[in-house]
């Protein structure tokens, strides 16, 4: 229809009509990009809103399960250091068997850094890591995620090496009995084992290598602490992200969550 009213006016030589009908249309092009740039916008928003929410879930799982593994390697420590002292006495007491089993069991069980990448790794797939606006925010995550990979993953594969040789040299003087098992909040259940503490106590072998599986379980200990600080740390960054830009609180997007 404008473009009818438009040659019109040309035909007619309404030079000031032909003017007003091409302000008339630059005006509603313009008004019409602004109106798809602006849903576009709070599409992006809303999408970045939900990235953050699942991000706030995917951490608080990662503490939960991070926290689990360092009471696990308290546990493996406490149980070493109880089992190189029955060694050097050459002697267990009898309330410290379970212990003794389990240690003998879970020798060199150590889990990578626990982090759980989902809304990352989603993000990368779809190419949208940059629609966290935070910058602040998405350098604390690339530095977690760094954190992670140089302190954990790029050392799990030595550690499971040197566990692995020194707990061969453990295997060779015990007997794992499939018959039994007992019960344990960290890993479900352990196998029994039959040893002679004994024969153990006289193979300097063993303690040497109960005390370097020992020595490496402590280093990761350390190395994975500060993760789980960093995964504290990174919490309230987007809780308040989520607070300053939406005004909302996660007990509240939890309850609207579908």
């Amino acid at each position: 229809m404008i473009f009818r009213r438009v040659k019109a006016h040309i035909e007619k030589e309404n030079w000031f009509a032909v003017f007003v009908d091409f302000c008339i249309v630059v005006v509603g092009v313009f008004i019409g990009i602004q109106v798809a740039n602006w849903n576009a916008e709070r599409l992006e928003r809303t999408q970045e809103r939900g990235y953050l929410v699942r991000l706030h879930g995917d951490f608080v799982e990662s503490i939960n399960g991070q926290a689990r593994d360092l009471n696990f390697l308290d546990q493996q420590l406490s149980d070493q250091a109880m089992i190189l002292e029955s060694l050097d006495a050459c002697a267990m007491k009898p309330d410290d068997e379970a212990a003794f089993q389990r240690g003998i069991n879970t020798l060199g069980y150590i889990n990578p850094p626990r982090i759980v990448r989902r809304t990352v790794d989603e993000m990368i797939a779809a190419g949208r890591t940059g629609i966290i606006r935070n910058k602040v925010l998405k350098d604390q995550l690339s530095e977690i995620i760094a954190l992670v990979e140089w302190r954990g993953n790029s050392f799990s594969e030595s550690v499971a090496r040197t566990t692995e040789h020194y707990r061969y040299i453990i295997e060779e003087e015990v007997r794992y009995d499939l018959a039994r098992k007992y019960p344990d909040p960290f890993i479900g259940e352990f196998i029994g084992v039959d040893f002679d503490i004994l024969a153990l106590c006289q193979s300097p072998e063993i303690a040497r290598a109960v005390s370097a599986i020992s020595y490496t379980t402590q280093e990761r200990r350390r190395a994975y602490a500060p993760i789980l600080q960093g995964y504290k740390g990174f919490l309230p960054v987007i809780e308040d992200e989520l607070q300053s830009r939406w005004g909302q609180d996660l007990m509240q997007i939890e309850k609207t969550a579908p």
